[in-house]
């Protein structure tokens, strides 16, 4: 029994650390999950600059060629830092996979542990309940052991008192 309480001690503080596991492993996902916005946003708005440029680019009336060869370097410093970006991205998408993965794992050995504490927990539940049975019987049993007794002690004065042998000096023949 004491085992058994100690056990669940024991389980109680493992179910308190894998909680801390899984509340790590959330607080990496939702930075994983910011990283992979961010990656993403910034993608976006060197696409957007791209695109912007070239516009101007085409509209462009009078420009000259070093206009043009300034426009067309900008751009491809845009290209540049954007390859780096989604490489980056990349990057930051598979440490997302990575610590979601992780954060499943967490709950999947939280939810384990938890099973196994609710199943000792009711483990000991039964044997206290059985204990408390055994109890009640010994109780029970020894009433009436007593009561049977009392009864039989009862049962045997009647019968010396009302045994004839015993009287057999006052009959009156």
């Amino acid at each position: 029994m004491k085992d058994l309480k100690a056990s669940l001690k024991r389980l109680e503080r493992l179910v308190q650390i894998k909680q801390t596991y899984v509340s790590v492993a959330e607080a990496n996902v939702k930075q994983a999950e910011g990283e992979v916005r961010q990656l993403e946003t910034a993608d976006n708005a060197i696409a957007g600059n791209i695109q912007h440029t070239q516009a101007e680019i085409a509209y462009l009336q009078t420009a000259t060629g070093q206009d043009l060869q300034s426009s067309e370097n900008y751009i491809h410093a845009l290209e540049l830092q954007r390859k780096l970006i989604q490489q980056s991205l990349v990057k930051a998408t598979t440490n997302l996979d990575q610590r979601r993965s992780e954060w499943t794992e967490a709950m999947r050995e939280q939810k384990i542990i938890e099973k196994v504490q609710e199943r000792r927990l009711h483990q000991c539940e039964r044997d206290d309940e059985v204990t408390n049975q055994k109890s009640q019987d010994e109780i029970s049993v020894g009433r009436f052991v007593r009561t049977r007794k009392r009864e039989s002690n009862n049962t045997e004065s009647r019968i010396t008192e009302l045994d004839p042998t015993e009287h057999s000096d006052t009959d009156c023949s």
